[in-house]
């Protein structure tokens, strides 16, 4: 299916206007320059949800969920990308081009990567079945033909250039994960001798690979690196076939292996997905819940499986809104979701086993009352201390209330005193917690901030329409900086919310979202005022920042041909500081 151009998603959302398209949903009323209600994506009784006409972007203050037009499509009416488009454009009378290309997105252009990805797919599979020794593995872990077939798995044959000589952009190819570049020059195929398992994004392209060994190697699975295509943190293993399986999908589980996913897919359970080589994250579980309701993690019944459902638990409370469920099922020891399936009466087993996969508030407490003695006063302080963090990472809505009172029953507090208590002092993420630490809310850098004055005002852009000294600056954010500024400049009367469509698939989207949901304090001039210093003192960086770049090299080419002296060391290091300085400072 060719990419949707972005001057169509441009004239798209030129001709919605989002308060029409949310108050056909949700009730809104006029709240001096913008629109409020009672947030649709979470339990309220005050109000605060906005919706801005000037930005085309609603926002909620509870919840923190946030977006254009199209977001709160696939949100509300858990709609696909794609489907999204489809539906506004009906409503606008306009039709989607079919075969245009996507001229949009910032940085070098992604469909030379998806087609070497689609020659990597093709080709893995026909190693597949011309390798009789691949077959029997399979057929010795019971996956049948169908489920090869319905997965793509594939074969990367024991060669170092079995792929590279199939492929046509060796460049492409490198950049999408799939070769590596020799330091004398050329490439050479990044998997070797193993079976090959595509990624899939949910409109079915391979965007990764993960690889199994079947030799000595050390490493079992090998996945591909973050590419412009693929970043591990955002993408569940399984989704599209998930979907694809299943028109509704009532639950999600999530396992930890790729076998895993696909025994449980062949004996009837085609609603499980995996992480892939890394710990869930938020950014898995804003991705599962959009297909569903109910997530159930499939975690090994031991020491390391139950650390695992914690970590687990802290990125889910954040995001369990409404009807979102968390469920635990924990393993028997000795086995796995795939081995269990294949037991006899496995089937009846694991189903039982989801049946009665413990809640996320059971699991939470288990963490909250270990190792403390409820009888005495101190032991039931301490729970009220380890359950802040907790408390206060969840919405303001019905589970945070049910956690409350059962805190409450075990502390020997009323429950007003204990939301009281709570409510005194600011949320800390049990992330941070675990890691021992008080998280800190994001940090705002002088690029963050410019970001922020121009989506609450795009005139501010013909200010400062010389953007040549912030793209030489190569501090994160500053691009992005220069081209929002030079869009505004050059496209007056736009809304934020078209600029932001244009880096939807980028991998700053969230925070640049986020930027676009606050309003900076103080008035129009003041704001203006201190957009034009944000954005000079930026700028003027640039020429001392150059010139400890061009020292920088000069001692690395020197320690290049042979060992530094202490001075030069030092000097190398000092420079090497103040560079990671400027570009924390400056992100």
């Amino acid at each position: 299916m060719a990419r949707i151009p972005q001057d169509f998603i441009d004239q798209l959302l030129e001709r919605t206007d989002i308060v029409s398209l949310i108050d056909a949903r949700v009730a809104l009323k006029k709240s001096g320059a913008e629109y409020a209600a009672c947030c649709p994506f979470h339990d309220e009784k005050t109000p605060s949800f906005t919706v801005s006409p000037t930005k085309q972007f609603y926002h909620c203050f509870g919840c923190g969920a946030h977006g254009s037009a199209i977001s709160f499509l696939m949100e509300y009416d858990r709609l696909e990308f794609r489907d999204a488009v489809d539906v506004l454009a009906q409503q606008a009378g306009l039709e989607i081009p079919q075969d245009a290309q996507d001229s949009a997105p910032a940085g070098p252009p992604r469909d030379p990567l998806f087609d070497a990805m689609s020659q990597a797919d093709r080709f893995y599979q026909a190693q597949l079945r011309r390798d009789p020794g691949v077959i029997d593995y399979l057929k010795r872990r019971g996956v049948s033909g169908a489920m090869a077939k319905q997965y793509g798995l594939g074969f990367a044959p024991d060669s170092w250039d079995g792929l590279t000589r199939q492929l046509r952009d060796h460049g492409a190819a490198a950049r999408a994960g799939l070769l590596i570049e020799r330091d004398s020059g050329g490439f050479f195929d990044r998997f070797r001798n193993r079976l090959m398992f595509p990624i899939r994004d949910t409109r079915g392209r391979t965007i990764a690979f993960g690889g199994r060994t079947l030799g000595d190697d050390k490493a079992k699975y090998l996945n591909s690196p973050e590419t412009p295509l693929f970043h591990k943190s955002d993408h569940m293993y399984g989704l599209f076939e998930a979907r694809q399986a299943m028109r509704e999908l009532p639950r999600l589980l999530v396992v930890e292996g790729y076998m895993d996913v696909i025994a449980l897919a062949q004996h009837g359970f085609a609603n499980a997905v995996a992480t892939l080589g890394t710990a869930t994250t938020a950014s898995h579980l804003t991705t599962l819940f959009r297909h569903t309701q109910e997530v159930v993690f499939c975690f090994d019944g031991d020491a390391a499986g139950v650390r695992a459902a914690r970590k687990a638990l802290d990125q889910s409370l954040p995001v369990m809104r409404g009807a979102r469920r968390v469920r635990f099922l924990f393993v028997p020891e000795g086995e796995d979701p795939d081995s269990m399936v294949r037991s006899e009466d496995g089937i009846q087993r694991f189903q039982a086993a989801i049946d009665a996969a413990r809640p996320a508030s059971a699991v939470l407490m288990d963490a909250l009352t270990d190792g403390l003695s409820l009888d005495s006063p101190d032991g039931r302080a301490t729970l009220i201390e380890k359950a802040r963090p907790y408390v206060n990472a969840l919405p303001p809505e019905a589970f945070r209330a049910e956690l409350i009172g059962e805190l409450a029953q075990l502390a020997r507090l009323p429950a007003d005193d204990l939301r009281t208590m709570y409510a005194r002092t600011p949320s800390t993420s049990p992330a941070a917690v675990d890691k021992g630490h008080v998280q800190q809310k994001t940090r705002v850098t002088p690029v963050s901030r410019a970001l922020s004055l121009l989506f609450a005002d795009t005139a501010l852009a013909m200010r400062a329409q010389d953007t040549a000294a912030l793209r030489e600056t190569d501090t994160p954010g500053s691009t992005i900086l220069a081209e929002a500024i030079e869009f505004f400049a050059q496209t007056p009367n736009v809304s934020v919310s078209q600029w932001l469509e244009r880096y939807r698939e980028h991998r700053f989207f969230d925070r640049l979202q986020e930027l676009a949901a606050t309003t900076p304090p103080g008035d129009p001039d003041s704001r203006a005022q201190e957009f034009d210093e944000t954005v000079a003192r930026l700028g003027s960086n640039t020429a001392s920042l150059a010139s400890l770049r061009r020292r920088y090299d000069e001692l690395v080419a020197q320690q290049n041909r042979g060992p530094l002296d202490t001075a030069a060391a030092n000097e190398l290091q000092q420079i090497h500081q103040q560079l990671r300085r400027y570009r924390q400072q400056t992100g």
